[in-house]
Formats: C-alpha cells, structure tokens, sequence
C-alpha cells in the first residue's frame, strides 16, 4: 500500500538560483483517492522551508562574499512557496 507525502518548494531566484525544500511529511498511508495533506501539516512544515531557504542564502553569500544577498522574509517565503506531493511504496 502507498503512503502518501508533502513538502514545500521555494525557488531561491538569481543570483541564487536555487530551488530549496522543506522536510518530508508523511500524511496518509494505505490505498485512498484523492487524499489531501490539511493546511496545518503544510504550514507545519514552513518552519523547515525558512530554515532551509536561510542556509541556501548562507552557502552562497559565504562563497560570494563581495555580492551579499538578502535572505527573503519569511512572509515572502510563505506566499511564493508551492505544495508538493507525492505517493510511495
């Protein structure tokens, strides 16, 4: 039987360039159509996204020292990110 996972996606734009993803969410398991992860286990994992969108920033202004660049608030993150799913085996 499959189970059933969520992430979130940012794209980190230039100089960046990077796409950044949260955790995984594991949010049902068995055989069941149209199962959706709710809101709260999406913005459950929010917290891992900004995390991870901040170290993105970090590597790269650490090896472009000359060209910082501001990490994004996390409202800016919130609103650009997107809800990934997907089932496994």
């Amino acid at each position: 039987m499959p189970d059933y996972f969520v992430w979130l996606e940012y794209y980190a734009a230039a100089p960046v360039s990077k796409n950044v993803k949260s955790d995984e969410l594991k949010y049902a398991d068995g055989h069941q159509h149209g199962v959706q992860p709710t809101q709260g286990q999406v913005d459950g994992l929010q917290p891992s996204l900004t995390s991870n969108v901040s170290a993105a920033y970090a590597t790269y202004n650490r090896t472009h020292p000359a060209a910082v660049t501001v990490v994004p608030s996390n409202a800016a993150i919130t609103q650009a990110r997107v809800i990934k799913t997907r089932s496994a085996r």
